[in-house]
């Protein structure tokens, strides 16, 4: 059990657990009327106390009042003449680069539509923004035809004819949809992958086995070639020539020899450089046998004069030798004498 001590922490007495008071309609009725009065108060001091003369405002409101400059800058928009299409027959012509540039671009951009017309080109994304899908459903609920603005306008029934279109239909239309068509064909055949994406397949296709008669029945022109070479044929197989030191113009070496064309004149020549080879062969070995011959006969007179050294050399050292044993065996009998006189002194 706890003491009483712990009753209260640093001697404060703990706080009396209040009942919980329950909120009726009237306290809450009381609280709102009460906010009110507030609020009511407040928005009253909020006012100025006196009614005087209103002043001028200084600054300008920022939703009534434009930049700077910004209605200059709009009217000059509107009359923009840069964007706008001037016919003009004594303006400066563009140069050819910027017309070629020009035509280059439309034909792309001619090439792309007539592939999106067909469906090569997907534009998922959205990307050139032509729905070709309602383009047709919006011709064809209205009814209206390929013919031009002139033609529409005419009330009376033209006559109608047959013709094939590119996809080789039988179609029926006025004679000017006939005349369109030709020259669509036509336009079509001068250069038919100008408005495509597609290369057209090419028409001199040779397709299983097939004689070229064009080999056997060449053209004029082929003719008079094959003639002409024909004409200039040389002898087959060609003569033996021989090189002509003569026919090149450049410095020649030491060695060089001019044979003659003539074939009794060449053999000569060939011969007596053959004989003039060997002589010279032969003097080169025998200067080489002379060269070897004299030097075993240096070797030889090297070796007697190293033989010849070694012996004197031998001979004085015996001769040197000799001299000192000779000399010490005379000093030896000379002390044997003293020391014999010694003795027979001393007996």
């Amino acid at each position: 059990m706890s003491s009483n001590k712990d009753a209260s922490l640093y001697g404060i007495p703990r706080p009396k657990k209040s009942a919980d008071k329950e909120l009726t309609s009237s306290t809450n009725l009381a609280f709102a009327s009460q906010l009110s009065s507030l609020i009511s108060a407040g928005s009253s001091s909020s006012k100025p106390s006196s009614a005087g003369r209103p002043r001028p405002k200084n600054k300008d409101d920022i939703f009534s009042v434009h930049n700077k400059n910004s209605r200059k800058r709009a009217l000059k928009d509107l009359d923009d003449t840069d964007f706008t299409q001037r016919h003009s027959t004594s303006s400066e012509t563009l140069d050819e680069a910027t017309w070629k540039r020009s035509k280059r671009k439309m034909e792309e951009k001619a090439r792309l539509y007539a592939a999106m017309k067909r469906g090569d080109v997907e534009d998922m994304d959205e990307r050139y923004a032509v729905d070709f899908d309602r383009k047709w459903a919006e011709k064809h609920g209205n009814g209206e035809s390929d013919t031009s603005s002139d033609e529409d306008a005419d009330s009376e029934p033209e006559e109608l004819v047959e013709y094939v279109d590119e996809f080789g239909r039988t179609r029926k239309g006025t004679r000017a949809d006939v005349a369109r068509e030709e020259r669509r064909k036509k336009s079509m055949l001068d250069e038919p992958d100008r408005f495509t994406a597609r290369p057209a397949m090419p028409s001199n296709i040779i397709y299983g086995d097939t004689i070229q008669s064009a080999a056997f029945n060449p053209d004029e022109t082929v003719a008079e070639k094959m003639a002409e070479i024909a004409a200039k044929r040389e002898d087959t197989p060609p003569k033996d020539t021989h090189f002509d030191g003569k026919a090149e113009i450049r410095n020649k070496g030491t060695g060089f020899f001019h044979f003659s064309q003539d074939e009794e004149e060449r053999k000569k020549q060939m011969e007596e450089l053959e004989r003039e080879r060997q002589e010279t062969e032969r003097r080169r070995a025998e200067r080489e046998r002379k060269k070897e011959d004299r030097k075993k006969e240096v070797e030889e007179r090297r070796k007697a004069l190293k033989e010849k050294r070694s012996k004197a050399q031998a001979d004085k050292f015996l001769d040197g030798l000799m001299g000192e044993l000779g000399d010490k065996a005379g000093e030896d009998t000379a002390d044997s004498k003293d020391g014999g006189k010694e003795k027979a002194k001393t007996e």
